[in-house]
Parts: structure tokens; sequence; C-alpha cells
């Protein structure tokens, strides 16, 4: 079933368009980080990039998916899109990050602004 959309607009709107790597990190990095290296499987990030965080000791679970969005958006494995990283969150069966994504592009697009320059993951619903 398709979420509620509120009247005043879509958030399929903006599916297709690029996220900034910012919004995908604050709005996923403290519930998936561990997951990093499916993240990359999703969005098609090669097997040896994938080997090379991997054994990278230096690099906490969330930088390595930060790795692994930016050469998402670098290479360009699969599209850069809302819509792309909703179709890997959903492969790996993460409804409430979906829910989240969803919420956040629901909001006016003043308001995703501010909520991005003042950190998402410390704004309550």
């Amino acid at each position: 079933p398709r979420p509620s959309v509120p009247p005043n607009g879509s958030y399929e709107d903006v599916l297709d368009k690029p996220p900034d790597p910012n919004d995908i990190m604050d709005l996923i990095k403290n519930d998936i980080s561990s997951e990093w290296n499916s993240v990359g499987s999703e969005l098609n990030i090669s097997m040896n990039d994938r080997d090379t965080l991997r054994r990278d000791g230096s690099l906490t679970d969330t930088n390595k998916l930060e790795q692994i969005v930016n050469e998402w958006r670098r290479s360009e494995t699969k599209p850069v899109t809302w819509r792309t990283m909703l179709k890997a969150l959903k492969s790996l069966g993460r409804q409430d990050l979906i829910r989240k994504v969803i919420d956040y592009l629901q909001m006016p697009e003043n308001y995703r602004k501010y909520i991005s320059m003042n950190n998402y993951s410390r704004i309550t619903f």
C-alpha cells in the first residue's frame, strides 16, 4: 500500500531528484550504519570497493556508510535519486527508514532545508 500523502503536495515530486548526501546521512546513519556493506551492495558499489572499506580499520561504520553514499553519487552505479535509495532500503527490509525518508520528503522544501541545516536526527516529531 502507498503511504498517505498530505493534500498540499506529494513526496513523489522529489523521488527522481538527486538527494543531498548530508540529508541521506542525517536520515539513516543512526539506524543503518552497521549495514553499510549491504547498502553498498544494493547501490551496486563494487565488491572490491566494499572490501577496501572493510579492511580499513581506521573507519567507523558511519564513515564507511558515508563513503558508500559518496561513491554511489560519484560513480552513479545506480541512478542517484531518492527513489533508488528507497528501493535499496526496501530490499534491506528497512520499512522504518523508508517511512522516515518519506516523512522527510513530504515536508515543505523550506522546512527540509531548515531541518538539514539543524541536523535531522535531533528533531523529534
